[in-house]
């Protein structure tokens, strides 16, 4: 009996690792897709009841953000994870909690900063999607 549990353990959290790594390949992937200005990719990335919260306070929704990152309003150049936490809600939810530093291009200024970010994803079908994002801009 004891080697039953021990046993159903182990695969749970095999199988959470594994959803973990996929949570944080999702992240991965849209920052990869920001940063090439892939709207194509972002599209499928982000869910259609995206609510995006900028280090300014500034809101968009999923058109607006798309917009803005294809206009070249707002350009990342470089974002660079360097700690990030994955908690699940339930199968279908997960928060990624991190820290990440940022390059950026507004207004024509090149700026370089750090943040702290929430991001929460939701599994659709087999693929995670952004639902919210909201960041800080941590003091120099």
């Amino acid at each position: 009996m004891l080697l039953l549990s021990v046993a159903s353990i182990a695969s749970v959290l095999i199988a959470q690792d594994s959803t973990t790594t996929r949570v944080l390949a999702a992240d991965d992937q849209r920052f990869t897709a920001m940063i090439r200005v892939d709207t194509a990719a972002l599209r499928s990335r982000l869910a259609e009841d995206l609510a995006y919260t900028h280090t300014t306070g500034a809101r968009q929704d999923k058109a607006a953000f798309l917009r803005t990152l294809a206009s070249g309003q707002l350009r990342y150049r470089s974002i660079a994870p360097i700690e990030r936490t994955v908690r699940f809600l339930g199968a279908q939810g997960a928060v990624v909690v991190g820290r990440s530093n940022m390059e950026v291009e507004s207004g024509g200024q090149v700026l370089v900063f750090a943040i702290r970010y929430v991001a929460v994803y939701r599994r659709v079908a087999s693929e995670w999607q952004l639902v919210a994002w909201q960041s800080t801009r941590l003091p120099d």
